[in-house]
Order: C-alpha cells, then sequence, then structure tokens
C-alpha cells in the first residue's frame, strides 16, 4: 500500500476482543469515497501465554465441564484462531465494501513497526477505547496521527469525534 499525496492512510488497531465491524464502519466513515489506505494492525497481547506459564490453569470445557492442562500450545492455537477471526471478517468487510486493505500483525516486540505505519502526519489511527489500557498507548499518543477511541457500547451511526465531545472518548 503505498501512499501519495491525496492518499489519506487510515489504520485500524485491532485486538482479540476488538469490535472488527464497528471499527471498519468507523473507518470508512473517516474516508468516505475517497482514495485511502486502509490497514488493519493486529495488537497480539500475550495474556494466553502468560495463563499458560502458570502450573495451576487449567482449561474447564463449556460442554462436558471437564478440566485439562492449559499448555503453551493451547495458547499458541488460542491465539492463531484470534488472528484468524480477525483476518476473516476484515476480508468479508472489505469485499462487501469493495476497499482493498492490508493486515498486519504485531507481537510486543513488533509494536515499533506501527511508526513505520503511521508516518506521516495525515494518518488516522481507529482503536477500540479499550487500548487506553495497554502499554503501547504510550507510543501510539506518540506517532502524531489522528486518533479516534471506538466506545464498546456506542450506537453504530453516532460520530466518535461527538464521543470526544461529549466526555464518552477515554483519551487518558
Amino acid at each position: 500500500m503505498e501512499k501519495n499525496d491525496t492518499t489519506v492512510r487510515v489504520l485500524i488497531a485491532i485486538t482479540e476482543f476488538s469490535p472488527v465491524d464497528r471499527l471498519w464502519r468507523a473507518a470508512l466513515k473517516r474516508v468516505g469515497s475517497a482514495p485511502a489506505d486502509l490497514l488493519a494492525l493486529y495488537l497480539v497481547e500475550d495474556h494466553w501465554q502468560r495463563a499458560a506459564s502458570l502450573p495451576f490453569t487449567r482449561e474447564i470445557s463449556r460442554v462436558s465441564g471437564i478440566g485439562a492442562e492449559f499448555t503453551q500450545q493451547r495458547a499458541e492455537q488460542l491465539h492463531a484462531e484470534g488472528i484468524e477471526k480477525a483476518r476473516d471478517m476484515m476480508k468479508k468487510l472489505a469485499a462487501e465494501s469493495n476497499r482493498p486493505f492490508g493486515f498486519e500483525v504485531l507481537s510486543d516486540a513488533e509494536v515499533d513497526r506501527i511508526k513505520e505505519f503511521a508516518a506521516g502526519s495525515g494518518s488516522i489511527l481507529i482503536a477500540p477505547s479499550v487500548i487506553t489500557r495497554l502499554p503501547l498507548y504510550s507510543l501510539i499518543c506518540s506517532l502524531g496521527c489522528r486518533l479516534e477511541l471506538i466506545e464498546p457500547g456506542t450506537p453504530e451511526d453516532e460520530d466518535p469525534q461527538d464521543q470526544d465531545r461529549q466526555g464518552g472518548g477515554d483519551k487518558r
């Protein structure tokens, strides 16, 4: 995805539990029919790996109620499933919108790559409001791009900018 003078770069920050469809709609609302580079950044969290590293962590089946050891292999499986689910959702939404998009997975060790993607003052980063609780939030705030936070319970037709004006946007 190359960026030229008339193309806006819109980054969509996604975590495992992000409302991907709402973030996509917010991105499309920002760009309208203008040319735009749409790039989804899947931000990996290590909560599954941390849980698997604890000797007492067990996984309980919802169906049978039987417990099993929660292993690193199972953590990696859940991690991969989360990425695929987000990627598939983005593909579906992009096809419905007839818009191309890119998809990058960024681990904790790679979060500095966000700087590469957000280069330029015309970039917009659309993210779920829970991103304010992640360690990389201070990095995101230092990027110089426009940041729009999407609240999980906000009606889809509400303008994210209105949330900030009304005090609903959490920008700690």
